[in-house]
């Protein structure tokens, strides 16, 4: 077993954890790219669209019973977004 604060969780409820963390950083890197096209920075667009769409592959590539890479994931990601954050990205509410 896993030794962290998602210890006690289910496997589905864990799963689903994993699984909006790579949504909610999917938003993030969306709304990343929506500002640099309207900055005119092309490349930087390009840059978060390859992030996301390798996102979406590491995502399908965790198993559904895989309690180490999910959390792993989910750390990793949500430490992203705060980046993201910081940089100020704008995310539609």
């Amino acid at each position: 077993m896993v030794s962290n604060e998602y210890e006690d969780y289910f496997d589905t409820v864990l799963y689903d954890v994993f699984y909006e963390a790579g949504t909610m950083l999917g938003g993030w890197l969306v709304a990343a790219k929506r500002e640099a096209l309207a900055r005119g920075n092309i490349a930087a667009a390009a840059e978060y669209e390859a992030e996301h769409i390798a996102m979406l592959d590491e995502r399908d590539d965790v198993g559904a019973f895989d309690r180490v890479a999910q959390i792993a994931k989910i750390e990793q990601w949500h430490v992203r977004c705060a980046e993201l954050d910081a940089q100020k990205v704008l995310v539609a509410s």
